[in-house]
């Protein structure tokens, strides 16, 4: 099955795909939770690389949700279809909001430094992030393939691209995120 694009070349994503990608960053949340579980790392830990990681397998998938699923499903026939991708796009850059505000949080201090709190954080991101992705696929993707009303307006304005170039300017470079 395949999230179909329109005759005007739109993107599509084939659901086996879109759902691969679910099972590969709740593995990654699995992960982050497992090690937000256990004693705090050592300072010469750095975890930009798997911060990193995690924050660039987020940020593509949900770069591609709004490219090639909510935009185009944002003009979908089925009025029903409509409202929930325009949902589920807000719901999607609130959640990126706080991923962002973590990151500001969390980009002096290492998180050895004040591990319970940091931990706390870590949770309730993870389920933020874990309920999104329970949402798409219990949401969205039942309404695919996109059944398209006519000539189509384009993807969303939410990209990612730029908050992840800065947050992976946090991790490596120690460069401030800018002020929202």
């Amino acid at each position: 099955m395949e999230a179909q694009g329109n005759k005007e070349n739109t993107p599509r994503m084939p659901v086996d795909r879109l759902l691969a990608q679910h099972c590969r960053i709740l593995a990654n949340v699995d992960a982050v939770e497992q090690f937000a579980a256990g004693a705090a790392p050592s300072h010469a830990d750095k975890m930009a690389d798997k911060r990193w990681a995690f924050t660039r397998d987020l940020l593509l998938h949900f770069a591609r949700m709004e490219s090639t699923i909510y935009g185009p499903m944002m003009n979908d026939r089925r009025e029903h279809a409509q409202q929930t991708a325009a949902l589920a796009s807000v719901e999607t850059a609130t959640l990126m909001a706080e991923y962002r505000e973590h990151v500001a949080r969390w980009q002096g201090p290492h998180p050895a430094d004040q591990w319970e709190t940091y931990r706390r954080a870590i949770a309730r991101l993870m389920r933020r992030i874990r309920t999104r992705l329970e949402a798409e696929a219990a949401e969205i993707v039942p309404l695919l393939p996109i059944q398209h009303d006519g000539p189509r307006s384009g993807p969303t304005r939410e990209t990612y691209a730029a908050e992840a170039w800065e947050i992976r300017g946090v991790l490596f470079d120690g460069v401030p995120l800018p002020n929202s």
